[in-house]
């Protein structure tokens, strides 16, 4: 066949056809998917020996056919082909070709971009400036491509808005949405939006593309209020949105955790008649699974049959992760999933074998791995990191070593990468003896564990308090030819501070820059906060000054450390003046470090500055935290300013900002020290309405307050005081009334 095909082109005993001819057949077989770069090459070997005339629109046909080839098993690069062919045909002297068209230079132009040769295009571009061809809107957009392809979308902005008058060219909507993509590739989304918002004052009306490029650009931010206000903009423009244009709203909101806001959008789009495709609808089935609403989710998976689609292996996955957590649903998911043709795969079944896990199902675990074993699934090194970490969790490590015997003896891992979280997990429990018998046994069957490794088993030790044990494992390190690093230092010296040995943290801290390892940041956080906490003030202040005049980062972290310090020190004044330099800094400060200030401006009594703080935060679009509104609340109270404080807690709530138990706490302590019980009450209730433990300190104050001498004498006042209280949990309500009375309840 190879040979027969070659023979067309050829022909040597035939009559050779005419290049019209010639150009036709060919342009077929590009079609077809059946010319291969060898017979184009035979073509034009034909082509360059006639004398006769190349008709430049069939050879224009022959090489747009090439740009829009997909690649085949005759042909995997037909873009690259054509331009190798015409720079071939340019340098013949046997063929006579009329000059090329401005449509041959665009068709190349495209080719380029297609074949991801950027430079090209810019070089094609000249040569149809030189012939002196007057340029058109789809040479002048394919330009543009190979200018943002290039990663160079400044220029392509520059051209777009500044040389076309020169060009004599008039852009398009497509030379806008080009330059707009570029941008946004590049990261550059405020100039995509500007040239957006300019696209009207140049006569150019944005599309459907146009709006969806900016939405997906804002909901990957997370700016999903403006996203919306373009889809209404949109809408009121006359402009239908398209699934791509819905798909990027509901995978925004998903990704930002707003599932209520993408089923709002998923259900307007099924309104208007917008038919979803399996990535939408499984994007929006993430976002539900991951809320745990679970039933809602299966509804739309199911949905997916009645609009003609089929569920592909992510969507089951997803579902499958999803009920992760209902093992019963799962599982019937895993055999429908089975009974539909769809055959799980190792994360499928890694991903019931981890739910199984973390229940401490061991035995349904391994039930599964060895039936995946059997239906010709390998397990992987997920699979066997699951089964082993599940293990050592619910203390079967005869298993757990079992299980990492034979993934070494597979070759599965070939570095500490798949110990490191067995040590780590282990550690993080507080199951530090049951570590290092793992550690042991890794070593024993000849795995060398790396620093990371040795680390994770220091910063065990170190939980615990036990920073000597910690230090033998350093030893250990170093005799095994490994060097300490800043995370090891990091973690030896966090273990000393916590425990209040800052002296043989400071010592710790010489022998590290004694032995070349350079302290970094977190290393002077640690000393700092070490210091503060143990009240050594002057030190922590020579130490942060040293750190400023090294050169090292000093960030945000840094500086709520040393804040937080001077105020829990009494030294408010400086913390003060150290908070107006860092404003004139181009420090990013955060909610933390508004909150520090806030509460040190009410210690100095300068309430009306706190309450431009707590202002600030919101007016540089950061949200205040439940600490924040506690501090406010707290002080409030002390300063007597009780509806303030009820101000707060209502502003608190509109904010969507759930009180915890320590606010609560907090405030009723507050409320009772300022001898406001009846309001304390209200609050206590709130604590009994959220299910809300009272702390034994609050419970203390109250006791201590209602037993007094003399108080409460006049049994109206009981009563009305004990109707306030509510439904305080029995417990607490036996505790005052024994207090009002004198006698249990």
């Amino acid at each position: 066949m190879p040979a027969a095909r070659l023979s067309s082109f050829k022909a040597p005993s035939r009559e050779r056809r005419p290049p019209l001819a010639a150009l036709a057949a060919a342009t077929e077989r590009v079609r077809a998917g059946t010319l291969s770069r060898q017979d184009a090459h035979h073509l034009f070997d034909e082509l360059l020996s006639q004398a006769a005339t190349v008709p430049v629109r069939k050879l224009n046909n022959f090489l747009a056919a090439l740009a829009r080839a997909p690649p085949s098993a005759a042909c995997s690069d037909g873009p690259g082909l054509a331009i190798a062919l015409f720079n071939r045909m340019s340098r013949g002297a046997g063929a006579r070709m009329v000059s090329p068209t401005l449509c041959t230079y665009s068709i190349l132009m495209d080719c380029c971009c297609r074949a991801r040769r950027p430079d090209l295009v810019v070089a094609f571009f000249g040569r149809l400036l030189r012939l002196g061809l007057r340029l058109g809107v789809i040479s002048f957009n394919n330009l543009l491509k190979g200018l943002c392809q290039a990663k160079r979308s400044n220029e392509a902005l520059d051209m777009l808005l500044h040389r076309t008058p020169e060009l004599h060219c008039a852009p398009d909507v497509f030379s806008y949405n080009i330059v707009i993509n570029g941008c946004l590739k590049e990261g550059e989304v405020d100039k995509a939006c500007n040239l957006f918002h300019e696209m009207p004052q140049l006569g150019v009306q944005p599309d459907v593309v146009t709006y969806t490029s900016i939405m997906d650009a804002l909901s990957k931010s997370g700016a999903m209020d403006k996203a919306e206000v373009l889809l209404r903009q949109m809408v009121d423009q006359g402009i239908e949105p398209n699934i791509k244009t819905y798909s990027y709203l509901i995978h925004g909101y998903s990704t930002f955790g707003q599932w209520k806001e993408a089923l709002r959008v998923f259900k307007e789009m099924a309104s208007l008649g917008v038919v979803p495709d399996v990535v939408t609808l499984t994007s929006l089935i993430d976002s539900l699974c991951k809320h745990r609403r679970t039933k809602e989710a299966r509804e739309i998976f199911d949905s997916m049959a009645a609009k003609g689609l089929k569920p592909n292996i992510v969507s089951y996955s997803t579902m499958l992760n999803g009920y992760s957590l209902l093992m019963d649903e799962a599982m019937h998911m895993f055999e429908v999933m089975r009974q539909q043709g769809v055959n799980p795969d190792v994360f499928d079944y890694q991903i019931i074998m981890d739910s199984l896990c973390k229940m401490g199902r061991m035995d349904a675990a391994l039930d599964k791995f060895n039936q995946m074993v059997n239906q010709g699934v390998s397990p992987n090194k997920a699979v066997y990191q699951c089964l082993v970490l599940g293990s050592c969790s619910h203390g079967h490590f005869v298993k757990a070593k079992e299980l990492i015997s034979e993934v070494v003896n597979r070759g599965l891992c070939s570095n500490s990468v798949f110990f490191y979280p067995v040590i780590n997990d282990l550690c993080k429990e507080g199951k530090v003896k049951e570590a290092q018998d793992m550690f042991d046994f890794i070593l024993g069957i000849g795995q060398r564990p790396d620093v990371i490794m040795y680390t994770s088993l220091m910063d065990g030790y170190c939980l615990v308090g036990e920073v000597e044990k910690a230090l033998s494992v350093l030893d250990a390190m170093k005799s095994a030819g490994l060097q300490p690093d800043d995370v090891v230092y990091a973690t030896l010296l966090n273990g000393y501070c916590k425990i209040g040995r800052i002296a043989d943290g400071l010592s710790l801290f010489r022998e590290m820059s004694l032995s070349g390892v350079k302290p970094m940041t977190i290393i002077y956080n640690i000393i700092l906060d070490g210091l503060f906490c143990s009240g050594r003030t002057v030190c922590a202040k020579e130490k942060f000054n040293t750190m400023t005049e090294s050169g090292i980062p000093v960030g945000v972290d840094t500086y709520n450390i040393v804040l937080s310090g001077l105020c829990r020190n009494n030294c408010t004044d400086e913390a003060i003046e150290l908070f107006k330099k860092l404003r004139a800094t181009n420090v990013k400060i955060d909610v933390i470090t508004l909150t520090t200030m806030i509460s040190a401006m009410f210690k100095t009594r300068r309430i009306e500055e706190a309450k431009d703080l707590f202002a600030t935060i919101s007016a540089i679009g950061l949200v205040p935290s439940v600490v924040t509104y506690s501090v406010m609340m707290t002080n409030f109270i002390k300063e007597g300013l009780l509806a303030e404080a009820d101000d707060m807690f209502l502003t608190m709530e509109k904010a969507s900002c759930a009180s915890n138990s320590s606010l609560l706490n907090q405030v009723v302590r507050a409320l009772l020290e300022k001898g406001a019980d009846v309001k304390a009450a209200t609050y206590l209730a709130k604590l009994d309405a959220k299910q809300l433990s009272v702390e034994a300190s609050t419970i203390s104050l109250i006791v201590s307050l209602f037993s007094r001498e003399g108080k409460l004498r006049e049994h109206s006042v009981k009563d009305q005081r004990c109707t306030a209280i509510g439904n305080w949990d029995s417990h607490l309500r036996n505790i005052c009334h024994s207090a009002f009375y004198g006698v249990d309840c």
